[in-house]
């Protein structure tokens, strides 16, 4: 069993955008529209997928599923357990790099 506070983790401190842009060609299109970061969305095809930063959870305005940074790893053809693993790099990664006492969202 996986411990929770690591599914948390990867669910949540590593945002979204940081993650699709880790992917690179493998992960899904994204963009800012209208100061959202917005992605294709990996169930309809839409571009109409936006992160609310608050929570790190993806939403597709157009077939409305959600989605979290698991999922869309998963969609890419990992089993959980190799999914959760592969955030788990990425958000180390993620945290080294960031200053200490920063946040990964510049303030607005």
């Amino acid at each position: 069993m996986i411990d929770p506070d690591r599914l948390r983790r990867v669910r949540n401190e590593l945002p979204m955008a940081v993650l699709i842009a880790a992917l690179g060609r493998d992960g899904p299109p994204s963009k800012i529209r209208d100061g959202r970061f917005i992605f294709l969305c990996p169930h309809c095809g839409e571009m109409d997928a936006a992160v609310n930063p608050r929570n790190n959870l993806g939403h597709c305005f157009a077939c409305a599923k959600n989605l979290n940074t698991i999922d869309l790893v998963m969609r890419l053809g990992y089993d959980f357990v190799t999914a959760v693993a592969v955030l788990e790099g990425l958000l180390e990664r993620h945290c080294s790099r960031r200053p200490k006492g920063g946040t990964t969202l510049p303030a607005r």
